[in-house]
């Protein structure tokens, strides 16, 4: 099979860019070839160009409101779809979804919109909501079928779009086909994977840490935020208003992630509105206990007071309770090993595949164009 992934942007690494690389290794692996389109090329795309597979740029497919660049952009799609001929089109982000749906749906080609999260979920922007409903509501007649990635956001979709069920398949992200030792040694490290833009709450985890250095409950443990973008800036600020350059580190984007996990005691992820949360579910893969924000598909990774804990929206006072908690109680080694049991049950990388696999055949198999040859 022939497998084409389109995605808005590709010069950096967050959670939908690793999906689609780790599912580029999966299809190469399973005797499938890839190509992808992209609106931008960089880190992500050297990765996918490392694999051997051709990653095509599409300056136009910009994740804008210009209906200048969205025409160009499909024009360009077009072609590429004439010379590329895919048996089956994988989008990734709304634009790039919204644009090749409407090609897939003309040329009667067999397409997944993937969904990592709406992009009307509550905790998105006004103007965000408004537009990603309306957006949606317009294109859902000529969707062929949708992947969501937790069972949360499939029913959030059948629920407000009224997306019939058999259009939906949902599936985790695919991640890194590791399986670490555990180390049951501490390191006093607590670590946050993301990206540094407005859907994730680094303000609510800057707060707690605040809360921590100034009742001094924390003099011997560091912190350590993985990730870059447009609010690095606003973060670095507020580290250095109040003083705490000593107890965190911006390490940036890294391919060495594994080292980071391995080296934490605890993964947190206070953010506004997710899908699943891929920096959770690699949380569990290294055998880390997990505190999180309660959205999205968050409850179907985290079980609350198992291998971690949920916590309210900006609840900075809670995400401190609960980090000291965790070690005066000696709580991490218990939790620890319930995340990679739950991995095992749930997230292990080949039942992931498995799962992966039979919704590409059965996408295809079941598409409305397949069907009506």
């Amino acid at each position: 099979m022939k497998i084409l992934h389109i995605i808005t942007k590709f010069d950096t690494i967050y959670g939908a860019q690793k999906h689609v690389i780790e599912c580029i290794k999966n299809h190469l692996d399973k005797k499938h070839e890839c190509v992808v389109f992209a609106g931008t090329n960089g880190v992500a795309s050297a990765q996918i160009e490392g694999l051997g597979v051709n990653v095509i740029l599409i300056p136009s497919l910009k994740n804008t409101y210009n209906i200048l660049f969205d025409i160009k952009a499909l024009f360009e799609i077009n072609k590429q779809i004439n010379l590329c001929k895919p048996d089956l089109v994988i989008s990734h982000s709304t634009k790039a979804g919204v644009l090749s749906r409407i090609i897939c749906f003309l040329k009667k080609i067999p397409n997944l919109f993937t969904v990592q999260g709406w992009s009307f979920e509550k905790g998105a922007p006004y103007f965000q909501q408004f537009a990603g409903k309306w957006i949606e509501t317009i294109i859902k007649p000529i969707t062929d079928s949708y992947f969501c990635v937790s069972n949360n956001t499939a029913i959030f979709g059948e629920k407000v779009l009224n997306i019939k069920s058999n259009k939906i398949y949902v599936c985790p992200n695919l991640h890194e086909n590791v399986l670490p030792t555990i180390s049951t040694k501490l390191t006093k490290n607590v670590l946050m994977v993301a990206g540094f833009r407005t859907q994730k709450d680094h303000l609510t985890a800057l707060k707690a840490i605040n809360l921590l250095v100034n009742e001094q409950k924390t003099t011997d443990l560091h912190f350590t935020f993985i990730g870059d973008g447009p609010q690095r800036g606003k973060i670095e600020k507020y580290i250095e208003s109040n003083q705490l350059n000593k107890y965190i580190t911006l390490v940036g984007e890294t391919n060495d992630m594994g080292f980071y996990y391995q080296n934490c005691d605890i993964v947190i992820l206070p953010t506004f509105y997710e899908g699943l949360p891929l920096c959770l579910i690699e949380a569990l893969q290294y055998g880390k206990p997990a505190i999180a924000t309660d959205v999205g598909g968050v409850n179907e990774i985290i079980k609350d007071g198992v291998n971690g804990n949920i916590i309210a929206p900006n609840d900075f006072i809670g995400l401190a309770t609960l980090i000291t908690k965790y070690y005066q109680e000696n709580l991490i080694e218990s939790m620890s090993l319930e995340s990679r049991t739950l991995y095992s049950e749930m997230y292990d990388y080949e039942k992931v595949s498995y799962k992966l696999n039979e919704i590409l055949q059965l996408s295809v198999e079941n598409s409305i164009f397949s069907i009506h040859k």
